[in-house]
């Protein structure tokens, strides 16, 4: 009776918001087991009587009942058993354990057999052996029977294996599929086989674990395929728990833990295991070696004796010593996600789901069903539970809400239920997966190549640039493992894609898959019924729980672009752009619909990677215009006048929805680039080449630049980039971005194009604020370019601008371009006459030119400018005034200043005859600074000027002289005309150059005019030839100011008339001033009777001292010469007494007849002697006085 109130109860458990199709399909593969040798390869019984079918009347019949059909077939196939056990067949096998991955089964028995299957052929169920397969609703029309009979899948039995020695049933098979190997549990005994037939690998390396309660293999390593050859498990023991790492070398323990409690169940994630003692879950982290409670297995204990528990996986464990949960309370692990626990904790009157993560924390919403857990398991995003009622109740782990419940099959009545009923135990999840039959809709996921461009590819095109999403695709579908399925994965050999099966439900005699209902189907039949929110709502579960991104699993990227092509009819381009976003889709895809901006970028030989259920689609290259174009057909035609193309509310309406697609494009691309230069969702990405980014970085510059975005395009050329900047130059130039395009074109070094941008800028022929010091930066990057041509365009241009600017390009020091300069001139003389005579100053002056034709053409431009100057009468009037005033200065002042300094201190750039003045300075000093130029053509040519009445050029008419060494003419010119007793002084001391080196530093520092004055060093002869002609000027200046023309007396006359005579004291102080080079002798003579001797004491008075300081000199230099020469007749004489005489002998003793040389010694008679008195050995072949004595006696 309880039995029977618990499953009416359960019965009305109905889903919450169940789907279109059902998310699982129940199918069986094996029920009841035969006793069959692998040579028969049976599967299920050969007869079975057919059950009628009836068509569910409401959608949770659909959900409930579509399963009910199986269980009348099961249970007529189970009395026929019966019938034959009671007639003494053997007792009939029962299925302790089940391992499933790629397309194998290995099922363990209960006379310690294990039985490897292989997955069929697929066969109509009507064909199969007797066990009926439940119908599915057709997605279109839901609750009607297919018009084609089911499929079912055969496990095809390839061998039995004794792998025991005891005869004992293995309780739990686990695979290692990374390394090719299997563990399996039987009677507490441990062991390790190898993949596929189970043979037994060396226990020296591999030995046996003994008292194994439980195990857990880490559920990350099995999700995951990777090419490490190492893997994790935990192996618990009554009181122990070890972590050992396998490896194909053997196992090796990298824990010890103590587990004073024991466990049950467990589930392994990397360094976290979530175990279930008898009363208790908890986490354990096996590196820091920490247990953390979490909640009780049941808040309800029952009073009734405890069966023994099995795992989440369908093993059985031996029962735990103490009291336990009750059997009805299980305790149930299960891992969700990638970081999460669920576990199950009855209540009472209900069972409660609780997701905890890693550290122990409550998370998502809480699962609850009406009744206690068989079994529990997480696949994708729907967890699924086996309840006592014989029903599957599946869950979305996303909303927490029911949406499917399967009634498991049965034929017996349950008071008298047959031993081979199929009589569910656990559900079993293979983390591998069973590939079983062909997946519905994968013919819509097959990758296609498909060209971009509506064109047929030339043969002449450029070949496809590969993305990584086609290779990625073609990868996924490879076989899971090798190792497990026995042959080498080649994906030509395989068959097409097949169904994933990963739960599997395990009964007492039978198996049965509970196979997912593909997404694609799932999909496209909301899809066809206008339901698109829940169709995306749908792929959003299904991406949250799913490995990888849609190159591991496309049949997400199918479903996002079908939506997403529906947005873009909708004219919902952000939401259509996203879900391109979320397919991983070619960004070229989106781009292409926008014909001006794909081109030149696509060629009609590009193609791109899609799912070939979009395929027509894709083929059609729709452009936006013609969506839009679609949209407003669709919604307005034909009630608009006269059609929808022209009138004048589509045409504002279509124009608004163009510039939307335009903007939700930039995002999109955005979006698309960011997650591309971070790496995110790098595998999901469908282009992985260049190509691919120089497409996306173009187009964002082009869409960017429409808004007049300058900072953001900035920002994206800033870092890494792939754009072409050629392909935006005319969208910047179009939106007025000329410095923006400037800049990029600066950063990829092509100076004469932004020279051409902003010289355009700057002559107002484009526009652009953001361009400031504008002739500053042209310079700047003028000057650093060495490109001769363009310096010199350039320069040129920048004189009708800023001319100092230009000039310094050309005469600049430091400007290492040698330009030629009598060419440059012409040209600069055509753009600004003025700018070229300050052009041919400066390379002149500065010397950076040696071509006298240069000076001579610059004395005659100064002497041909003033001579135009000179032809104004007020311009000669000037310079009669400034001599004038000169000559009233002079008259004034004691020590009055030269003529060009007065020149100099007169000119103002702001008079009126500045120019007059400027070039009048300028002709002087280059007049003296020049010895390249033509002095005498220069002398003539100053000298017509007087003759046409061009008057007033008096001091460059003497520096002339000066260097045709016209030395009275110069200076009277000097002396008489200008007045400039100062100049002639100069003219004296500098040998001919009346100009004094600090007057011309004022000058050229007033003028800024880059002056070289450098004298070079002379030579001996040289310099003593200048001191002769500065001797023989100072005479002839002194005689010209003693001797000449005066009216009347000096004194008097001078005094009374003023006219033409020098001041005394001037005239004394020439004479102290040039007195180391004058005679005081020739000086008297010269000076006139009547001069007044006090005028000349000062001078006297030096000149007689300096005569006495020289004889005085003299005779000292004479006295230190007796003196020295007294010390070194002393010092000859004390060498000299130092010496001894000597003597010469000749020693014969040494002689032969023959002629031999004659031995000579020296005798020192006087030994030397040091400065102490002791005597000094005497040098070789040198002997004393007393030796010589006795030689000489014998």
């Amino acid at each position: 009776m309880l039995r029977e109130a618990r499953a009416d109860k359960l019965a009305s458990t109905t889903p919450t918001r169940p789907l279109e199709l059902p998310p699982f399909v129940l199918a069986p593969l094996l029920h009841p087991l035969s006793p069959s040798s692998p040579s028969s390869r049976p599967t299920s019984p050969s007869k079975a009587p057919s059950s009628p079918t009836q068509t569910p009347a409401s959608r949770l019949g659909q959900l409930v009942s579509s399963v009910a059909q199986a269980g009348a077939a099961a249970g007529a196939a189970a009395a026929g058993a019966v019938h034959g056990a009671a007639a003494g067949e053997p007792k009939p096998l029962t299925l302790k354990s089940v391992e499933a991955g790629g397309q194998k089964v290995w099922a363990g028995l209960s006379d310690g057999r294990i039985r490897l299957y292989e997955v069929g052929e697929e066969v109509d169920a009507a064909v199969a052996s007797g066990v009926a397969s439940p119908r599915v609703a057709s997605p279109t029309t839901p609750g009607r029977r297919p018009p084609v009979a089911p499929k079912q899948t055969q496990l095809e039995l390839l061998d039995e294996l004794q792998v025991t020695t005891n005869l004992k049933a293995a309780d739990r098979i686990a695979l290692l599929p990374r390394l090719d190997k299997a563990v399996i549990l039987s009677e507490g005994v441990m062991t390790f086989h190898t993949l596929p037939g189970l043979a037994p690998l060396n226990v020296h390396n591999f030995p046996a674990v003994r008292g194994v309660v439980t195990l857990a293999v880490d559920e990350e390593e099995l999700s995951n395929s990777s090419d490490s050859a190492v893997m994790h498990m935990c192996v618990i023991k009554r009181r122990r728990m070890h972590w050992l790492k396998v490896t194909n070398e053997g196992i090796q323990s990298l824990k010890d833990l103590p587990l004073p409690n024991g466990a049950l169940i467990a589930s392994l994630r990397r360094d976290r295991i979530c175990i279930a003692d008898a009363e208790n879950y908890s986490i354990v982290d096996l590196e820091a070696a920490e247990a953390l409670p979490l909640l009780p297995i049941s808040q309800a204990p029952h009073p009734d004796p405890l069966p023994p528990p099995t795992t989440a996986s369908g093993a059985a464990t031996p029962p735990a010593p103490g009291a336990g949960p009750d059997p009805r309370q299980r305790p149930a692990i299960a891992c969700v996600a990638s970081s999460e626990f669920l576990v199950a904790s009855h209540t009472g009157s209900t069972t409660l789901g609780v997701f905890v993560n890693e550290l122990g924390e409550p998370c998502r919403g809480t699962l609850e069903w009406a009744s206690n857990l068989r079994s529990l398991v997480v696949d994708s995003q729907y967890s699924i539970a086996l309840l006592y009622n014989n029903t599957i109740e599946i869950h979305s782990i996303h909303t927490q809400e029911i949406v499917q419940v399967v009634q498991l099959p049965s034929s017996s009545p349950a008071a008298s239920p047959s031993p081979l009923d199929f009589q569910p135990r656990s559900l079993f999840r293979s983390a591998l997966g069973l590939e079983l039959g062909a997946a519905t809709g994968a013919q819509k996921i097959e990758p296609v190549h498909v060209p971009l461009l509506p064109s047929s590819p030339a043969k002449s095109d450029p070949p496809r640039t590969p993305t990584k999403r086609a290779s990625r695709a073609s990868i996924s579908s490879v076989s899971i493992h090798s190792g497990i399925s026995g042959v080498t994965a080649n994906s030509e050999d395989r068959p097409g894609k097949r169904t994933l099966t990963r739960v599997l439900v395990v009964g007492r005699n039978g198996l049965y898959s509970l196979s997912p209902l593909t997404l694609v189907v799932q999909a496209d039949a909301l899809i066809d019924k206008g339901r698109d929110t829940d169709a995306l709502a749908l792929a959003d579960n299904f991406a949250k729980s799913a490995s990888g991104g849609t190159a591991e699993n496309p049949e997400l990227a199918y479903v996002y672009m079908r939506l997403a092509f529906l947005k873009l009819e909708q004219t919902l381009f952000q939401e259509a752009f996203d879900l391109f976003a979320r397919a991983g889709s070619d960004p070229r895809m989106v781009v292409r619909m926008f014909p001006d901006l794909r081109r030149p970028l696509m060629a009609p030989g590009d193609e791109v990677t899609v799912c070939k259920g979009v395929l027509d689609e894709v083929r059609s290259a729709r452009t936006i215009d013609e969506y839009i174009l679609d949209n407003l057909n669709r919604n307005y035609s034909p009630h608009l006048k006269p059609n929808v193309e022209s009138a004048a509310t589509t045409v504002e309406l279509r124009n608004s929805l163009t510039m939307t697609a335009r903007d939700c494009l930039m995002s999109y691309l955005l979006k698309w680039r960011a997650a591309r230069r971070s790496g995110e969702g790098e595998d999901g990405m469908a282009g992985d080449s260049r190509k691919v980014d120089m497409v996306v970085d173009t187009t964002l510059v082009k869409l960017l630049a429409e808004q007049s975005r300058p900072d953001d395009i900035r920002v994206l050329l800033a870092g890494p980039h792939d754009c072409v900047v050629k392909q935006v130059e005319q969208a910047l130039l179009d939106a007025g971005l000329y410095q923006l395009l400037a800049s990029i074109l600066l950063e990829k070094g092509e100076t004469m194009r932004v020279l051409d941008i902003w010289s355009r800028i700057i002559d107002g022929e484009y526009t652009d604020g953001s361009f400031e010091d504008g002739l500053q930066s042209m310079f700047d990057l003028t000057w650093r370019s060495k490109d001769k041509s363009l310096v010199e365009k350039y320069g040129l241009w920048m004189l009708k601008h800023d001319q100092s600017r230009a000039l310094r390009l050309f005469s600049d020091p430091k400007q290492t371009i040698t330009f030629d300069t009598r060419d440059l001139f012409a040209k600069m003389s055509k753009v600004d006459p003025d700018a070229a005579d300050r052009f041919l100053e400066s390379t002149v002056l500065q010397e950076r030119d040696s071509d006298s034709r240069l000076h001579a053409d610059l004395v005659k431009r100064y002497i041909g400018r003033l001579s135009e100057l000179l032809t104004d009468a007020e311009a000669k009037a000037h310079v009669r005034e400034q001599e004038s005033a000169y000559a009233a200065l002079v008259a004034s002042t004691s020590n009055p200043p030269t003529f060009l300094a007065f020149l100099t201190s007169r000119y103002s750039v702001d008079s009126s005859r500045a120019l007059l003045d400027r070039v009048r300075l300028k002709a002087a000093l280059f007049l003296s600074a020049s010895t390249k130029y033509d002095v005498q053509a220069a002398k003539h040519e100053l000298e017509e000027m007087e003759v046409k009445g061009l008057k007033g050029l008096t001091l460059e008419r003497a520096i002339v002289y000066g260097k045709l060494q016209l030395d009275r003419q110069a200076l009277s010119l000097l002396i008489n005309n200008l007045h400039d007793l100062a100049s002639a002084e100069a003219y004296c001391l500098q040998s001919g150059d009346p100009l004094a080196q600090a007057d011309v530093v004022a000058a050229t520092v007033k003028l800024d005019l880059p002056f070289k004055r450098n004298r070079k060093a002379l030579s001996a002869a040289r310099r003593e030839e200048e001191e002769r002609r500065k001797q023989a000027l100072a005479k002839l200046l002194v005689e010209m100011c003693l001797r000449r023309p005066q009216p009347g007396s000096f004194v008097d006359e001078t005094e009374k008339t003023g006219e033409g005579a020098i001041p005394k004291e001037r005239v004394a102080r020439l004479l102290e001033t040039q007195a180391v080079h004058l005679d005081t002798l020739e000086v008297l003579s010269l000076v006139p009777d009547d001069y007044p001797v006090q005028v000349l004491s000062r001078y006297l008075s030096r000149s007689l001292r300096r005569s006495l300081h020289v004889q005085q000199e003299c005779s000292i230099l004479k006295s230190l010469a007796l003196g020295q020469n007294l010390v070194l007749q002393e010092r000859a004489f004390e060498l000299q007494a130092r010496l001894g005489p000597t003597l010469e002998a000749k020693d014969d003793t040494k002689g032969e007849a023959g002629g031999a040389a004659v031995e000579t010694k020296v005798v020192v008679l006087d030994p030397r002697r040091d400065d102490s008195g002791k005597s000094v050995a005497p040098e070789k072949d040198v002997v004393s006085l007393e030796d010589a004595i006795e030689l000489d006696l014998r």
